[in-house]
């Protein structure tokens, strides 16, 4: 079930056995459930018949209700309405020396609790929510409060905050997606993670082993933890667990499913990688892909596009039948421009001039301009001064660069594109020697760098940054000729009616790219 707080309830038996397994649940200890919801983990936890104290929080006042009457005949759990992010009670349990600056929101006489303690719960469990959504207002405070954290994102706060309430030795499992494991906004976070805890086992599996969730940009992930901040937390083995074919799979990890994949890394070879980042792949690759001395960002200019600030007002489809069009209006054709001026159409009150935007059905070449962009001088002079639009990497407009979707799909599908504006959904790649741009371009649409971009980051989208961080492997000169000889074959053909015969060219392409790459590959 999922709420307006973005709260994903936790209703598989098998998640919820297993991650209060990961606990080692005893007599005496003090259990958190930042995120108590239904009580799913409560439950099962009381079932244990063990002499423990629960405090459940929540946000949802009717969520809490419920779980009152729930236990109301259960002295030893404690239901509370209050944002976990926020509560004050909970500042008073932190841990000092994990907490960054909480020193101006508190009383005198909560510091000196704090100063006395490192952290209060024994164990902690927990499904945060996910991307829920905060105003501005909160934004400010929590920016504060969590400095150097992401803040627009819940469930890495949910994560950062429960970890400095745990006791020394305490131990945390929450279900949550596993885009922390990469994403560059989450660095501080991870590097929190490697430096502070002991981090047992991480168990990465599709969303939609969760019932009535299927996110598109990334999957879910179990991870459990140990706090633990002296230095041997460096030295310690991370599993990781990967390949889960169904829910049941998640409770028989040491059954030696044909399925299942383990990875095994040390914490302090983790803390080597760029941005902090899990890497999931072969030790040997990892090496490999971190000592890569040239990368993509290296030979040439990686850029997003542009913004218009008002995309239905200012960008035309050609047609309804072009994908996410419907709420766009058509172009008029007479209104058409071919103009390659960043100060735009001259002497017109109205012109369009042809825009690259969204994914392509084909490689190497679109079939078509589908897109157009409002670009007449008033109109450019207004999207220069408005706060909405982003004129970004203008110098890079109507330049002749390859250009990739920002949402990924299986397969990258890289297209090159010449005089032409592209949308903020595009990267726009521009190699520096331009003898390589035949070479870019089949490279961008080889099988290995699909490959490795999916290991860099898993996630859905095909940032600039990402795209700059893989491996580059110069080119010999008959192995530059042979691509830009094929390249130039495959845009002489017709991408709608010369799809079997461009696949071949590419696949040779792609033999050539598997012996460049064959140390990673």
């Amino acid at each position: 079930m999922k709420d307006l707080y973005c709260s994903y309830y936790t209703e598989s038996d098998e998640i919820t056995s297993y991650m209060i397994s990961k606990l080692n649940i005893k007599d005496n200890d003090i259990i958190l459930e930042p995120s108590a919801g239904e009580g799913i983990f409560i439950d099962g936890i009381i079932n244990q018949q063990k002499n423990i104290q629960i405090d459940a929080l929540d946000i949802n006042e009717k969520a809490v209700n419920i779980l009152k009457k729930k236990y109301s005949d259960m002295p030893n759990v404690k239901v509370r309405l209050t944002d976990t992010l926020l509560d004050r009670q909970l500042d008073m349990y932190a841990d000092r020396q994990l907490w960054l600056k909480i020193t101006d929101t508190l009383e005198d006489k909560e510091l000196d609790y704090i100063s006395d303690n490192g952290g209060y719960y024994d164990k902690i469990i927990g499904n945060p929510p996910y991307g829920a959504w905060q105003d501005y207002d909160k934004r400010k405070i929590l920016k504060k409060k969590y400095k150097g954290q992401y803040v627009k994102e819940t469930y890495t706060l949910f994560l950062y905050r429960c970890i400095s309430l745990l006791k020394k030795g305490g131990k945390l499992s929450f279900i949550i997606p596993d885009t922390f494991l990469f994403l560059n906004m989450h660095k501080s976070l991870r590097e929190f993670l490697l430096k502070s805890t002991k981090i047992e086992e991480i168990l990465i599996f599709p969303s939609n082993f969760f019932p009535g969730v299927n996110f598109g940009y990334s999957n879910l992930s179990i991870i459990t933890l140990e706090k633990d901040d002296c230095e041997s937390v460096k030295d310690n083995d991370v599993k990781i667990f990967t390949g889960f074919k169904t829910v049941r799979e998640l409770g028989r990890i040491d059954e030696n499913s044909e399925n299942l994949q383990c990875f095994c890394y040390k914490q302090s070879d983790i803390l080597k990688n760029e941005n902090y980042k899990f890497i999931i792949t072969d030790n040997s690759k990892i090496a490999i892909i971190n000592d890569s001395k040239v990368r993509i960002g290296d030979v040439a200019d990686v850029v997003t596009g542009f913004y218009s600030g008002n995309n239905k007002e200012f960008i035309c489809a050609k047609s309804k039948e072009i994908k996410g069009a419907q709420n766009y209006r058509m172009v008029d054709c007479d209104k058409i421009y071919d103009c390659y001026d960043l100060k735009g159409i001259k002497n017109v009150a109205e012109g369009y001039v042809a825009y690259v935007k969204g994914s392509s059905d084909t490689r190497y070449i679109r079939k078509e301009d589908e897109w157009y962009v409002r670009w007449d001088k008033e109109t450019v002079d207004f999207y220069i001064k408005d706060k909405k639009a982003r004129f970004q990497n203008s110098k890079f407009y109507f330049k002749t660069g390859i250009a990739i979707p920002m949402v990924k799909s299986k397969q990258i599908k890289a297209t090159l594109m010449r005089n032409r504006v592209f949308d903020q959904s595009i990267v726009g790649i521009f190699p520096k020697e331009k003898d390589k741009i035949y070479y870019m371009l089949a490279l961008m649409n080889s099988n290995v760098i699909n490959k490795l971009l999916h290991i860099i980051n898993p996630t859905a989208n095909n940032s600039a940054n990402y795209i700059k961080q893989l491996p580059y492997r110069e080119p010999g000169y008959e192995t530059l000729m042979k691509i830009n000889s094929n390249v130039v074959k495959i845009l002489d053909m017709n991408p709608e009616t010369d799809i079997d015969k461009i696949e071949v060219v590419n696949e040779e392409n792609n033999k050539i790219f598997d012996l460049l790459y064959q140390d990673i590959l």
